[in-house]
């Protein structure tokens, strides 16, 4: 299902590009990515106290910028990016292409991007693990709906269906800007014959909001949420 990218990358208004990442590289790829980087991000990078998590910035992050270069067809390097008051980021309006949208997420040792246009978009990674405060968080931060349908699972199936529910409501929240300060409990997921968002906060609209679920890497639930009711879906490696 994951090919690698064609040379010339193309979007049409209907198009999501999913791209995956595997964040453990060589060294001489963590450096290619660091190069990349800002200096307020390599700051950043330095910044962190282990050095698994400062590669994993620097890999999805550099990633990030060379998968916006293609589409752009500018130098990774240049690429430049402006922040929500909800640390959402954005392409600077200098770059003029306010019309890509695009959104990054990244667990354990692997990153997600989805790329589309004109369309507000996000996406959730998690890496699937025994949990055994599963139902409590559920509790805590679900639906009730949601809630009673969790509570009458087991393992491995219990972290499946929590993994998959929390991976769409924070992609929905990662979506609209507001991330998980949104509230997790004011978005409510159908796991039915099809993925569908029930409820959504303070009444919003359910109209055009697609949802999609993905495995990319046994061992981790993906999410995609976009506005809009026509997508096609395409898988991306680097």
């Amino acid at each position: 299902m994951w090919i690698k990218s064609p040379n010339r990358l193309t979007l049409n208004p209907s198009d999501i590009h999913l791209w995956k990442q595997d964040l453990k590289v060589s060294d001489l790829e963590v450096n290619r990515c660091f190069a990349i980087l800002s200096q307020e991000e390599k700051i950043k990078a330095k910044n962190f106290s282990f050095k698994e998590h400062k590669r994993r910035f620097i890999v999805a992050r550099g990633t990030l910028k060379t998968i916006l270069g293609q589409y752009l067809n500018i130098p990774a390097s240049t690429i430049e990016f402006t922040y929500s008051s909800r640390g959402k980021p954005r392409l600077t309006n200098k770059l003029g292409v306010n019309s890509l949208q695009f959104n990054l997420s990244h667990s354990h040792e692997l990153a997600i991007y989805g790329v589309t246009c004109n369309h507000v978009i996000g996406v959730d990674l998690e890496y699937v693990r025994p949990m055994s405060e599963a139902k409590k968080l559920a509790k805590r931060f679900f639906c009730s709906q949601e809630y009673n349908q969790i509570s009458l699972l087991t393992s491995p199936d219990l972290e499946k269906t929590f993994f998959k529910l929390w991976t769409a409501k924070e992609a929905y929240l990662k979506a609209t800007g507001e991330g998980i300060a949104g509230g997790l409990n004011q978005v409510e997921v159908s796991l039915d014959s099809f993925s569908q968002l029930l409820k959504l906060p303070n009444n919003q609209s359910l109209l055009n909001w697609t949802t999609f679920f993905f495995i990319p890497h046994p061992n981790y639930q993906g999410a995609v949420v976009s506005h809009t009711n026509e997508w096609k879906l395409s898988y991306w490696t680097i």
